[in-house]
């Protein structure tokens, strides 16, 4: 499929730098917009997954694209993927207030949540680098972001929110508020935050943002950022990092 000449040599970076070529495929029941999964064991490939008629695949390329940039960009002693024990996932779902739920949907909801503080805290570092770098994907980006905040809006439903245990929504809004703000500032528009700060959130986006703008914005860094975060929104304890290796 065609991309810009500007993603196509995002995927000749991560060719080169992991030795290993880039597959981006449909996936027409994706929940995500797009995701992306590192080679490793006997995979061949890096695989990108995005869901089919998507407006703005570029922008979507490009973004889980940076998420391997990014890690690649580190020594392999430096590569790393999170992951649980079943110790600490159980400790998860207890502490996340799904003790009480089926067990796949527990496991499947803080498999969740932890992927996202992986992936908001990682992805504000990729978006930057989109946002200033590939300003002929802007308009993609920003149609996205768009689409992405009016999505975490909706999530504030009261309806949506009692579906939930409190603890893992006021994981998801907090990571949510700080998105909302970042984006707020970026777009001039800070009626993003407005339904956050109303519901008591701003505390939380702000101790995120202050993490993000204290850390340096190298992919050595990123770890850390989410071994800071992981406490701010109570995921401290419930995963930890293995050395990525493509065996």
């Amino acid at each position: 499929m065609p991309f810009s000449p500007d993603v196509q040599q995002l995927i000749q970076q991560v060719e080169r730098l992991s030795d290993r070529p880039v597959h981006v495929m449909e996936e027409a029941d994706l929940r995500n917009r797009a995701t992306v999964t590192p080679a490793r064991g006997g995979a061949p490939s890096h695989i990108i997954r995005f869901r089919p008629g998507s407006p703005s695949l570029d922008y979507l390329v490009a973004s889980q694209l940076q998420f391997l940039i990014r890690a690649f960009t580190c020594p392999p002693a430096g590569r790393w993927d999170v992951v649980s024990t079943d110790a600490e996932r159980d400790l998860g779902i207890k502490a996340m207030g799904l003790a009480d739920f089926e067990e796949p949907f527990a496991r499947m909801m803080i498999a969740t949540i932890i992927t996202q503080l992986r992936s908001y805290s990682i992805g504000c570092r990729a978006d930057d680098w989109i946002w200033n770098n590939l300003p002929g994907l802007r308009e993609q980006q920003e149609a996205e972001i768009r689409s992405q905040l009016a999505e975490n809006e909706r999530a504030l439903a009261p309806e949506t929110r009692r579906k939930f245990p409190k603890p893992l929504v006021d994981a998801n809004t907090s990571m949510n508020a700080l998105f909302a703000t970042l984006w707020g500032v970026r777009l001039h528009e800070p009626r993003f935050t407005i339904p956050f700060v109303a519901m008591g959130y701003r505390g939380k986006a702000e101790e995120l943002r202050a993490i993000l703008d204290e850390l340096p914005d190298d992919p050595a860094s990123d770890r850390v950022m989410i071994e800071r975060w992981a406490p701010v929104v109570g995921l401290a304890g419930y995963f930890h990092f293995k050395t990525y290796s493509t065996d």
